[in-house]
């Protein structure tokens, strides 16, 4: 079979099939010599370029991927590859970098870089960088010079900087040297600028030294004025990472960088322009997080390691202006998804906020006043989001007040024949809505409503999306009023919802994410209200419901229709948990069972989404009905069962074991029947490694649940349930891994959660004494936690609460143990937490202590 042409029949539509179909059977014949054969068309001088760079790509291909198992597997396929034909690979490959074809030497280059990925970090291909440092030293054409700094890059790219780090100075000598003024080629250049994007993880020596420092920095900011504007993009990412990465290091070049991206944000193409601001806002970010650790370490009373620079600060009379004028360099006809200078301004002005605060704001309101009646829309537009853009940072004493004065002008604006002035207009009275909410006062409001909001709703979707999320952040402002009998936005609930219904079903609702962006303020505005809208909800249910029953008549003709379908369905069955939620026990019987009706419906489909929205509906209207919600368990308990089985799908899978919990708790002991296949399949998915991990400390806690529903009927799991809790309880993680940390700290959450639920179960049955073979155990486990310095208050919390259980349920048999100082330490430690709960669990835990004689 001549492989040349079957790779450029699966570059042309009517043979792509076929093509396809054959290089599949090529490879599953024989894997070896089916990437040999690639290879050597990849490495062919003569063969067509189109053939060589699909060879190399399928050849990459097999070596790499962006699942974690698929990935694994192919490194595994790799590594089972005879040495001999992995040598002839490599040097084909190799050989490919002073290809005069472009396209194949660049293939090359990426295949080299994922070869390197598998064997440099099994010591294995030890003589690369020795052959790719060679090629830059032997008199190389500029084909050569070029396609071997790019590998290099995408090695530095892949691989852990520790595992280069014996060749990191002949790497980057390399790479700078191929940078100088002096290298003519832009190829060869930017690929060089590229390199050393990829390898400045692993130049901190070299940044600490301040002559090869001094070099770097020199390099980079002569290529941010090469004449290659692609080069000057490429140096200006690098000087935005080194800025991100050696931030400590950047005092004797600031006034240089100052200069050079001031000239750059003026007067530099389009895509320079870009980096030129990104590398403010990258300064911003580093002295934010700075600015936070300095509060912290004050609180906590500590030193710090490292304290800002306030670059920013000193920048700011000459910085904010220009990234102020640059917000007026809008593209005629952009949109939401439009990234241009005028964008990178805004973003940057944001972050400029959060780092100085208060010290922005009158430049701003100096630029708003000049701006804002202008008779350019580019200078308008440009005003309103200059001070939507500083919501956050300066203080709500300096800020609120402004807010207010201004909704009287951004009102006016949402009238603006400028399509963007409405939309940036309507994004800012968003953002007041979200930070300062307290500035619409009940004054404001029906301006807002009738003027902002109800006509906002009936724009073009982009500024109807905005006006959405403005409700929704305003309607979350009234959280903390959501048992009140009444708040100011009830006067308005039901006519907002009707609008926002009347979005749902706009032609063009699809459109700028509206239809979903309606549905979420529907829901937000349902969570938040106050209990005198509930005949409101009342006239709204059968509405939702009809809705919901008319989407299985939607035709389904293609994929698409299946997909928009299933997205309806969901955000249907959103609103219904929002509205049974909220409504409780006073959700209509008939309507539960209508809604319940159509959910077994939606189950029947097979959409993971929906399911997801589904089974929350269904744990709400469990929480609501409590043990009347057993007359739907004969048609339920499969559906529950399925989400469990659907580990692949993780979020189903998680939020069907919360719907577990739901009806454990709505029916208490009326779920025993169901329970044997429950925790079977509970029990399955923690054995099941491919499940992701984040689900596990959910499925933990269910088994709490669960006891404390069934009580004394949980002895028949208590053996299995308890070996899986002392095996997860086992769990151990580097001390230096935080997110490892974070999840080990939720498992052990859960773990006691677990223990609690089987306590206070037991217990309730008088059945406590079956726990007594797991009590050392357990106490080994409080004793573990008790000395890890890295646990969460949340766990602290939960652990002292087993203690109290273990005395209240067990009383005497424990009451030893009870005198054990780790455990008079862990919870006197929780007496003296500043948090009420903590307290609270604690001084309740002594008194079970004490009671025993502990």
């Amino acid at each position: 079979m001549d492989i040349t042409q079957v790779l450029l029949n699966a570059q042309i539509d009517h043979l792509r099939q076929g093509a396809e179909n054959q290089l599949k059977a090529m490879e599953e014949s024989n894997f070896p010599l089916f990437l040999l054969s690639l290879a050597s068309e990849l490495g062919n001088n003569e063969k067509p370029p189109d053939s060589r760079k699909l060879a190399g790509l399928i050849l990459k291909n097999a070596l790499d991927a962006k699942e974690e198992p698929r990935k694994i597997q192919l490194t595994n396929q790799w590594i089972a590859l005879d040495q001999q034909v992995k040598t002839q690979i490599k040097h084909l490959v190799l050989s490919t970098l002073g290809s005069p074809v472009k396209e194949a030497r660049r293939t090359a280059s990426r295949v080299i870089g994922k070869i390197a990925a598998i064997e440099l970090p099994r010591n294995q291909w030890t003589e690369l960088i020795g052959v790719l440092l060679g090629n830059m030293t032997s008199n190389p054409t500029d084909n050569l010079k070029q396609a071997t700094l790019e590998a290099l890059g995408y090695i530095c790219e892949d691989i852990n900087p520790s595992i280069l780090e014996s060749r990191s100075n002949e790497i980057l000598t390399a790479v700078v040297q191929g940078m100088r003024k002096e290298e003519l080629n832009n190829e060869v250049k930017l690929a060089a600028t590229n390199a050393l994007y990829n390898s400045l993880e692993f130049a901190r020596n070299n940044f600490e030294n301040e002559t090869e420092r001094n070099y770097i920095m020199q390099v980079c900011c002569e290529a941010s004025v090469s004449p290659d504007v692609k080069v000057r993009v490429a140096a200006y990412e690098c000087l935005v990472k080194i800025v991100s990465l050696y931030y400590d290091k950047m005092a004797p070049y600031m006034q240089t960088l100052f200069n050079l991206t001031v000239d750059a944000i003026k007067i530099a193409p389009e895509p320079v322009a870009q980096q030129a601001v990104e590398f403010w806002s990258t300064v911003c970010d580093e002295e934010i997080e700075l600015n936070q650790e300095a509060e912290e370490a004050e609180e906590m009373q500590e030193q710090v390691d490292r304290t800002s620079q306030n670059y920013i600060k000193q920048a700011l009379p000459l910085l904010v202006p220009l990234i102020l004028q640059t917000l007026t360099r809008q593209e005629e006809g952009q949109d939401e998804d439009t990234w241009n200078v005028s964008m990178a301004a805004g973003t940057c002005l944001d972050l400029i906020a959060n780092t100085v605060g208060d010290d922005v704001v009158q430049y701003i309101m100096t630029f708003v006043q000049q701006n804002i009646m202008s008779a350019d829309w580019h200078h308008r537009e440009a005003a309103i989001l200059s001070f939507g853009s500083i919501m956050q940072g300066p203080s709500k004493t300096v800020l609120q007040p402004l807010c207010t004065q201004a909704l009287p002008v951004l009102v006016t604006a949402m009238q603006d024949q400028n399509v963007l002035v409405r939309d940036t207009t309507a994004w800012t009275i968003g953002r007041i809505c979200d930070f300062h909410p307290n500035a619409v006062d009940k004054d404001h409001l029906p301006a807002l409503m009738m003027e902002v909001f109800i006509k906002g709703l009936r724009d073009v979707p982009r500024v109807a999306g905005n006006i959405c999320w403005a409700i929704h952040n305003l309607a979350q402002s009234y959280e903390a009023e959501e048992q009140t009998p009444t708040n100011d936005l009830s006067p308005f609930f039901l006519g907002l919802v009707q609008q926002l219904f009347a979005v749902t079903e706009r032609e063009d609702a699809a459109e700028a994410n509206l239809r979903t962006s309606a549905y979420e303020a529907i829901n937000v505005l349902i969570q938040n209200s106050a209990t005198d809208v509930f005949p409101a909800l009342q006239q709204i249910v059968p509405v939702v419901l009809d809705k919901l029953q008319k989407t299985f008549s939607i035709p389904i003709v293609s994929h698409d229709d299946k997909e928009e379908q299933s997205e309806l369905q969901a955000l249907l069955c959103g609103v219904l948990q929002a509205i049974i939620h909220k409504m409780g026990k006073q959700f209509d019987t008939a309507a539960a069972d209508q809604a319940m009706t159509l959910f077994l419906q939606v189950f029947s489909t097979r959409s993971a989404s929906v399911h997801e929205e589904a089974l929350m509906a269904v744990g709400a209207l469990a929480n609501a009905q409590e043990g009347a919600f057993e007359r739907y368990m004969g048609a339920f308990k499969d559906y529950l069962n399925l989400g469990l089985r659907n580990w692949e799908e993780y979020q189903v899978c998680s939020v069907a074991v919360g719907v577990v919990g739901d009806v454990c708790r709505a029916l208490e002991k009326k779920i025993t029947p169901y329970c044997d296949e429950i925790v079977t399949l509970l029990l399955h998915n923690l054995q099941n490694a491919q499940l992701n991990r984040n689900v596990k400390p959910t499925i933990i806690s269910c088994f709490g649940d669960i006891a404390l529903a069934i009580c004394g009927n949980f002895e028949k799991y208590l053996h299995v349930v308890c070996s899986m809790l002392q095996q997860a309880s086992q769990t151990r993680v580097e001390q230096d891994d935080y997110d490892l940390l974070e999840y080990i700290n939720q498992l052990r959450e859960s773990i006691f959660e677990a223990y609690t639920g089987i306590l206070q179960g037991l217990k309730t049955d008088n059945r406590a004494e079956v726990f007594l073979p797991y009590v050392d155990p357990l106490l080994s486990f409080i004793q573990v936690v008790s000395q890890d310095s890295n646990r969460y208050e949340s766990v602290t919390r939960a652990c002292v609460g087993v203690i109290g259980d273990l005395a209240s349920a067990l009383k005497g048999h424990v009451s030893n143990h009870m005198k054990q100082d780790y455990v008079k330490n862990i919870v006197k430690e929780c007496t003296k937490s500043s948090d009420n709960q903590t307290a609270e669990t604690a001084k309740w835990a002594r008194e079970m202590i004490k009671a025993v004689g502990g």
